[in-house]
C-alpha cells in the first residue's frame, strides 16, 4: 500500500494590466494615514492574477483553505487513447517524450516506474500535466487547449455558452474521467502540456495529524493565459473561486481574513519576485529544465510556535523519513528553546516559522536549487512597495504578551507593523483606536508620506 496518494495542482496566472497607482495629494505642513486597514492596491504592481479555490469546509483535507486547483491523478491520464488523440493532430510519441526531463533529479511520481505502472501507457511528464488539466477543468471549467499561435502562453477554449450549460459540461468530467479525452475529442483540441512548466513537489508531512491521515504528493505546474477566462465554482469540494494578485491573497492571509495551506504560502511568496506575467512566464519555461524534487516538511515544536524545515535547511534531516516509520506520527519532534533560538542555531535557512495557523513566515537565506527563486516575505515586500518602514513586521522579537497586544487594537498594521521593540514598550498601554489622536503614530506617518 502507498504511503501517500499522488496528485498534481496547477499555478495559473492570467494577464490582466495594471491600474495606475492613484495620485498622492501631500502636503508639506500635515499628513495623517485614518484607514491603516485599507488593502494595498497590489493592481498597481502586478500585471497578473492567479487563480484560488477555497475548499469546502466538509473537505477530509484542509477544509476552508485556499489552494491552487488540483487533485490526485486517474488511470485515466495514463490512456493510450491520449496518444491516439495526439497522434491525430501530427504529434508522435518522440515528440511527446521531449518534455520527460532526462539525467535531472526527479520527485518520486515523476520517476519511471516497472511492475506497478504496466498499463500506464503515458509517460508520467505527459500523464501528471493532464492530470492538472483535468482537475482544473473539473474545479473551475476553465479548458486549456493547445494554441500554436500562442506561444509561450496557454489558451482556455471558449465554448460560447452560459454558466449553466457549462456547469453540465465539467459535472460529466468529474463524474468520469475518461470523459475527458471524450472532450477534446468532440471539440477538435489538443490539452496544452506544452505550456505547462514544472514548478515544485509537496509532499505531506508525516505527522500533519490534525489534518488525518491523508497524504499527497503532489506535483505544481505553471502555466499562463493573455487574459481573465470563463470561471465557473464546483460546489461540492469548493466554496469559492478567486482570481487574485500574489500581494493581495496574502494580505488578506496575514489579515486573518481568509486561511492559505503552506505550501501555498511559499509559492505566493515567491511569486512576490515577479511583477510582470511574461517575466514569470519566461522564468518558470527555463527553471523547469533543471528539474526538481520532493520537498517534505520536517516539523519541530518550539516552546513558542512550530518550525517546518525545508530541504537546504541547515536542521533538515539527510535524508528526511518519507514514511514515517521512524518516529510517532501523532506528535511532533520537539526543539528545546523558541523560535528565534531555533533560527540563530541554523547557518542555512529554508523554513517556515508559525506563531499560529496565520502567522507563517517564510526564512530562506539558502542559494536556491534547481534554477528557482527564493520566497520573498511579504510584509517587507509590501512596505518596499508602499513605503512603509521595514521593523518589526513579523511580531519575531516580541514576547507573547506583546503580540496578543498588537493584535488586540484596532489598527493592527499600526501596531504590529511599524514599532521598533523600545517603541512597543512605551505605547503598549496606551490604547489609541485613532492613530492620527497619537503624537508618536502621526509623526510615523508624516515620514511614510514625505
Amino acid at each position: 500500500m502507498k504511503a501517500w496518494r499522488e496528485a498534481a495542482s496547477l499555478i495559473l496566472a492570467a494577464h490582466k494590466p495594471r491600474l495606475s497607482p492613484p495620485i498622492s495629494h501631500k502636503s508639506s505642513t500635515s499628513a495623517t494615514i485614518t484607514d491603516t486597514d485599507s488593502i494595498p492596491e497590489w493592481n498597481t504592481v502586478f500585471d497578473y492574477q492567479v487563480l484560488m479555490l477555497k475548499r469546502s469546509s466538509k473537505s477530509k483535507f484542509i477544509p476552508n483553505a485556499y489552494v491552487f486547483p488540483g487533485g490526485v491523478s486517474s488511470s485515466k491520464d495514463f490512456s493510450k487513447g491520449w496518444l491516439d488523440l495526439f497522434s491525430g493532430h501530427g504529434f508522435k510519441s518522440a515528440d511527446l517524450e521531449a518534455l520527460v526531463l532526462e539525467n535531472k533529479d526527479r520527485p518520486f511520481l515523476l520517476q519511471k516506474k516497472t511492475e506497478e505502472t504496466v498499463d500506464e501507457f503515458v509517460s508520467r511528464d505527459i500523464a501528471f500535466r493532464l492530470n492538472a488539466i483535468r482537475e482544473t477543468f473539473e474545479e473551475t471549467g476553465i479548458l486549456l487547449h493547445h494554441d500554436p499561435q500562442n506561444k509561450g502562453m496557454s489558451s482556455a477554449h471558449n465554448f460560447g455558452c452560459d454558466n449553466q450549460e457549462l456547469e453540465i459540461i465539467r459535472k460529466k468530467v468529474h463524474a468520469d474521467p475518461s470523459e475527458m479525452l471524450t472532450l477534446y475529442k468532440d471539440l477538435d483540441l489538443l490539452p496544452d502540456i506544452w505550456n505547462l512548466s514544472e514548478w515544485s513537489d509537496w509532499l505531506t508531512p508525516v505527522d500533519l495529524h490534525e489534518q488525518g491521515t491523508r497524504r499527497f504528493d503532489t506535483i505544481f505546474y505553471f502555466a499562463c493565459l493573455p487574459e481573465l477566462p470563463q470561471t465557473i465554482l464546483e460546489k461540492q469540494e469548493i466554496s469559492a473561486v478567486a482570481w487574485t494578485e500574489p500581494g493581495t491573497i496574502l494580505n488578506q492571509f496575514y489579515r486573518r481574513e481568509l486561511w492559505l495551506a503552506p505550501p501555498q504560502v511559499y509559492e505566493l511568496c515567491r511569486l512576490l519576485n515577479f511583477e510582470h506575467l511574461h517575466q514569470l512566464r519566461n522564468f518558470a519555461a527555463d527553471r523547469q529544465k533543471e528539474g526538481c524534487v520532493n520537498w517534505l516538511p520536517v516539523r519541530l515544536q518550539c516552546d513558542d510556535g512550530l518550525v517546518s524545515l525545508l530541504p537546504g535547511d541547515s536542521l533538515y534531516p539527510d535524508p528526511p523519513d518519507y514514511i514515517g516509520s521512524s518516529a510517532d506520527k501523532k506528535s511532533l519532534q520537539v526543539y528545546k528553546g523558541d523560535i528565534k533560538q531555533c533560527l540563530q542555531e541554523s547557518e542555512h535557512l529554508n523554513r517556515l516559522t508559525f506563531k499560529d495557523t496565520y502567522h507563517c513566515i517564510p526564512k530562506v537565506n539558502i542559494s536556491p536549487a534547481h534554477g528557482h527563486v527564493n520566497p520573498l516575505q511579504y510584509h517587507p515586500f509590501q512596505m518596499m512597495k508602499f513605503m512603509f518602514p521595514v521593523e518589526s513586521y513579523d511580531c519575531q522579537h516580541c514576547d507573547e504578551e506583546q503580540i496578543k497586544f498588537c493584535y488586540s487594537q484596532q489598527n493592527k498594521m499600526v501596531w504590529n507593523g511599524k514599532f521598533n521593540e523600545q517603541d512597543l514598550k512605551k505605547e503598549r498601554n496606551q490604547d489609541w483606536s485613532q492613530m492620527g489622536k497619537n503624537p508618536f503614530i502621526y509623526s510615523l506617518t508624516m515620514n511614510y508620506l514625505d
